[in-house]
């Protein structure tokens, strides 16, 4: 079943995409005054009105998406373990930090991953949580450049928990399904 838009979040939505009244009545082929009462609760728009202004607010967004690149929907403060820390340690990070998955590096530099996932299928073989955290990673996330396409992005997800963005040689950015779906989610609300 088709979801019903709410008129009354059209503001909010015509501000999140960066539009101006003005903007999007001239994109919808609307008057500027039109938008203003329906945002106010002035006035029932005609079903006509509200079709081509979803389809404005569409099109904007779906540009928006398409410009979209790995770096803007990245987290840019990558939480890091080294190959020598403790499963104590990483464990620890996961927990305070709320997420699910860590980069291993070696001298700065990722040579691994580890995840809850990778610690509970080796949890039997796990001994201590003093382990080095080098003995039981898996295969390092991939890394791309920061501006590498959403759609690059998506395609590597559906391989691996996460991908990091570098830089002139440098991390600077982690993307997980969490960010992927942040995306979809902003999607939803047209």
């Amino acid at each position: 079943m088709e979801k019903l838009w709410d008129l009354e979040s059209l503001a909010k939505l015509r501000r999140r995409l960066g539009l101006t009244q003005r903007e999007l009545a001239k994109i919808s082929g609307v008057s500027q005054s039109l938008i203003s009462k329906i945002e106010c609760g002035r006035i029932s728009p005609s079903y006509e009105a509200v079709r081509r202004i979803l389809q404005a607010l569409e099109m904007v967004r779906a540009e928006r998406d398409a410009k979209l690149l790995a770096k803007d929907i990245c987290t840019r403060d990558v939480i890091c373990v080294d190959v020598s820390d403790t499963l104590g340690k990483a464990v620890n990070l996961m927990r305070r930090h709320g997420i699910s998955q860590l980069p291993v590096l070696r001298n700065g530099s990722p040579v691994g991953s580890i995840s809850e996932s990778s610690i509970v299928r080796k949890l039997e073989g796990i001994k201590s949580m003093n382990v080095p955290v080098g003995e039981i990673m898996d295969e390092a996330f991939p890394m791309i450049p920061e501006e590498a396409s959403l759609n690059i992005v998506r395609q590597l997800l559906q391989e691996y928990p996460a991908v990091l963005l570098q830089k002139d040689g440098k991390i600077t950015g982690i993307v997980t399904k969490a960010d992927l779906f942040k995306v979809l989610e902003s999607k939803e609300e047209l």
